[in-house]
């Protein structure tokens, strides 16, 4: 549900512009206040999930979920639907922070990595389904993207009170209370980073930077931490996580980018952007059950992550070129399906990766903690996607694009449009090859891990261990 919302809405955009007579920047904030809300509250709805039990909290997370989006498709302003994406946002947070710990807690080891990828097919059938699904919403009336939701959500959490095991209701008090001051300054912290990024405005880069060094004094203070002091000293947790989160914002801004593109630049309709953007999310949900599968046979699973981390990369560079023709073709569709495919071998390992260098009772903190930079990751993209695209324009044509509709350009101005954002997707791919060097600190640690294992098996019971 999370995904499909997700795809739905960034297809969905360009016609709430014309409905609330929205610009760019103010779109980007429809789906940042989503992401803004999940990278700052998913950390606590870990140690909510903790402290109250997996299931119960994983359930009220589809509530939330439910109301907010009946609320979003009742919006009489861009201003309120934002307000009720971040309550949305709220949601998705305990959906994400507590969903891979309970399948961590249903599987045994040997089998984690698999389930981890099979339960990626949900996120990807929701990711295939949105943009076609949200062309088809669309072109009724874009708020039954959100109406959708609310049966979704209600039949989850029927079926998930008879499903669920009541065992994982358990409740673990050495998770840690909750600190709501330090999720306020964090996501403060990330709204501002985000304006700067969006408005390259030097008093927001001088404010977003006092605000780093303020949250980072907080959380060196205060005696129950946000982030875990016990997985800031664990390597092979934090390159995990840095390395993907810094992947996902290579990674994320592509369909938010493709589908102004399909529909602002190339002038197709919801329905056919949808069909031309749903590629990428196709080969995503074959892709990651494969390389949850491949993670449990891997004696260095991270070996995955890079070469997928390369491959979206230069898919990225080359999708860049190919928009700068004078109309979609198929090059297109091939290589959102590349960046789709290599992206599962991104992230079903780094993520798995992430929550297995962490102690079993620190799962939920651990899942949390790697969202939080991933979703980071996500609202950076759309920040950058948007500033760097219009930053060459002219500026009547820049101001028309950040301020008014972004519908109904001229030919001319949707060819400027056209090749900023071709510029965009360059830096997104740039910053896809910075998160390399982190997962390739991975596969060390990984080996170490590996070393440490068969010797602790060989001290035990003096027989090396096969593979």
């Amino acid at each position: 549900m999370s995904a499909l919302d997700s795809n739905i809405v960034t297809i969905a955009l360009p016609n709430i512009s014309k409905d609330f007579s929205a610009g760019y920047s103010l779109l980007g904030w429809v789906l940042a206040g989503y992401v803004l809300a999940v990278a700052a509250l998913v950390l606590q709805s870990g140690k909510l999930g903790d402290n109250y039990g997996q299931k119960r909290i994983y359930l009220l997370g589809f509530a939330v979920f439910g109301v907010a989006s009946a609320l979003c498709g009742l919006s009489t302003s861009v201003y309120l639907l934002i307000t009720f994406r971040i309550i949305q946002g709220a949601g998705a947070s305990v959906m994400l922070a507590t969903g891979i710990p309970l399948i961590f807690a249903s599987f045994p080891p040997a089998e984690r990595g698999a389930a981890v990828g099979i339960n990626s097919v949900a996120w990807a059938v929701g990711a295939v389904a949105g943009p076609v699904l949200g062309g088809t919403l669309t072109s009724i009336d874009w708020r039954l993207i959100f109406y959708v939701n609310v049966p979704v959500a209600a039949a989850a959490i029927l079926v998930g009170r008879a499903r669920i095991p009541a065992w994982l209701n358990s409740k673990n008090p050495r998770a840690g209370a909750l600190n709501i001051f330090s999720a306020t300054v964090l996501g403060i912290v990330i709204g501002l980073v985000m304006l700067w990024l969006t408005l390259l405005d030097v008093r927001l880069a001088a404010l977003s930077g006092l605000g780093v060094a303020g949250f980072a004094v907080v959380e060196s203070k205060s005696k129950n931490p946000m982030l875990s002091r016990e997985l800031l000293r664990n390597r092979g947790f934090v390159f995990s996580t840095v390395g993907l989160g810094i992947m996902m914002v290579s990674f994320f801004g592509v369909v938010f980018l493709m589908s102004f593109y399909f529909q602002s630049v190339a002038g197709f309709s919801p329905l056919a952007a949808g069909i031309w953007v749903a590629p990428l999310p196709a080969m995503l949900g074959i892709a990651n059950p494969l390389a949850g599968k491949l993670f449990d046979r891997f004696r260095v699973p991270a070996v995955m992550s890079v070469a997928g981390a390369l491959l979206v990369s230069a898919s990225v560079f080359l999708l860049s070129s190919a928009l700068k023709t004078t109309a979609p073709n198929d090059s297109i569709l091939a290589l959102l399906a590349v960046i789709g495919l290599a992206g599962g071998f991104v992230w079903a390992p780094s993520i798995s990766s992430a929550i297995q260098f962490a102690r079993p009772e620190m799962r939920g903190v651990a899942n949390g903690t790697a969202f939080t930079l991933i979703y980071v990751g996500f609202a950076t993209s759309i920040a950058l996607v948007v500033s760097v695209s219009t930053a060459a324009l002219p500026a009547a044509l820049s101001a028309q694009i950040h301020s008014g509709s972004v519908t109904g350009l001229s030919a001319a101005s949707a060819s400027l449009f056209d090749q900023g954002l071709a510029t965009a997707l360059v830096a997104l791919g740039v910053i896809g090859l910075l998160g390399v060097p982190f997962l390739l600190l991975v596969l060390r640690e990984q080996a170490k891990q590996r070393k440490n294992y068969e010797a602790q098996e060989y001290s035990e019971t003096g027989v090396p261990v096969a593979g």
